[in-house]
């Protein structure tokens, strides 16, 4: 009898044939998948930026100001002698993303002006709308 230990030429050609199948079978859905989670990630982003900036106000009893500039979204501070940063939160240089104003979160927690923040991606739009009571809500047009 021969002991047989390890496999044949045949079955690591056959194994090798069944991996680049799977592989060009799930590359694509992959690529989508990572668009998918790297929009997820910048609207999460967002809302926690957002989220941090009306917790300082009223934390501080300072008004804080978000802004969205290319690839980042910053958070300043009023400290009377004008605008500080104080926090910086990197989004994706690869995703659209602008917003119609920049809010500033009083110490009371409520916004002026209301803000809504546009994010697009592959043809399907995302708004992250700012109420003037600061609470954030995600509307996906898509």
């Amino acid at each position: 009898m021969r002991n047989k230990n390890g496999f044949t030429i045949f079955e690591l050609l056959v194994m090798l044939g069944l991996f680049s199948l799977t592989v060009t079978a799930v590359a694509p859905g992959m690529k989508s998948f990572f668009a998918r989670l790297e929009v997820h990630s910048a609207l999460r982003t967002i809302t926690m930026g957002l989220s941090t900036a009306r917790y300082d106000a009223i934390r501080d009893n300072r008004s804080v100001r978000a802004e969205i500039v290319p690839g980042r979204l910053l958070l300043s501070q009023d400290n009377g002698q004008g605008w500080r940063e104080i926090q910086r939160y990197d989004l994706s240089e690869k995703l659209s993303i602008r917003a119609n104003s920049r809010p500033v979160f009083s110490p009371l927690g409520s916004v002026a002006p209301l803000c809504t923040i546009t994010l697009e991606s592959r043809g399907r739009v995302f708004r992250v709308v700012v109420s003037m009571y600061g609470r954030i809500k995600i509307y996906d047009n898509g």
